[in-house]
């Protein structure tokens, strides 16, 4: 019979997303919203604002792709958040996330489309 205790379970809690510096154009401010809310999206993360640059009033969010919670399972290890952002040369905005998935961004016309 062994005396040592066995090492606790590991931790199911996930990190804190990686802060992703938000990206500026033509007067507006895009950036990834941490604070949008299951009720607000239907889930957490995968979540784009745009706010006025200079006010930060908030001029539209808008969600980038599904992440939908398995029920059972802990909700922020399923979160899944943006790794990077930036413009391409045609203006449009490429988001990719912690899946590595990317998806094109149409900043104007508010649309999304994921990319191979």
């Amino acid at each position: 019979m062994s005396n040592q205790t066995p090492p606790p379970p590991p931790s199911p809690d996930r990190n804190a997303p990686k802060r992703i510096p938000p990206v500026v154009r033509n007067g507006i401010r895009y950036e990834q919203n941490l604070g949008a809310s299951e009720s607000e999206f239907g889930q957490v993360g995968g979540v784009l604002s745009a706010r006025n640059a200079t006010t930060g009033a908030l001029l539209w969010s808008l969600k980038v792709y599904d992440n939908k919670r398995r029920p059972g399972l802990e909700g922020d290890v399923q979160d899944v958040f943006f790794r990077s952002m930036a413009f391409d040369p045609r203006g449009r905005l490429i988001i990719e996330n912690e899946r590595g998935q990317r998806f094109s961004v149409d900043v104007a016309a508010r649309t999304v489309t994921p990319l191979p």
